[in-house]
């Protein structure tokens, strides 16, 4: 397993959260404006609701992990 630096790892799950909402607000804006929905922009759309998705999951993911981590340490054996 690679080593991978505390900052980057911790900013991996928040730059997809980022470019999630940037991506389906930016998609559901355009569509607004331009008076219609199309295919791409609705792949676009979704794809960007997926990626926050799966960001906030690993977000959540590593904060139960934790906490667990945390208990099991601290319980008297």
């Amino acid at each position: 397993m690679r080593w991978t630096p505390k900052t980057l790892y911790d900013a991996k799950p928040w730059a997809l959260v980022g470019v999630g909402v940037i991506l389906a607000i930016g998609m559901m804006l355009w569509s607004l404006s331009a008076g219609l929905w199309t295919v791409w922009r609705s792949v676009l759309c979704f794809a960007g609701a997926a990626l926050a998705v799966v960001g906030g999951a690993i977000l959540q993911l590593r904060q139960d992990y934790r906490a667990r981590s945390k208990w099991r340490r601290d319980a008297p054996p």
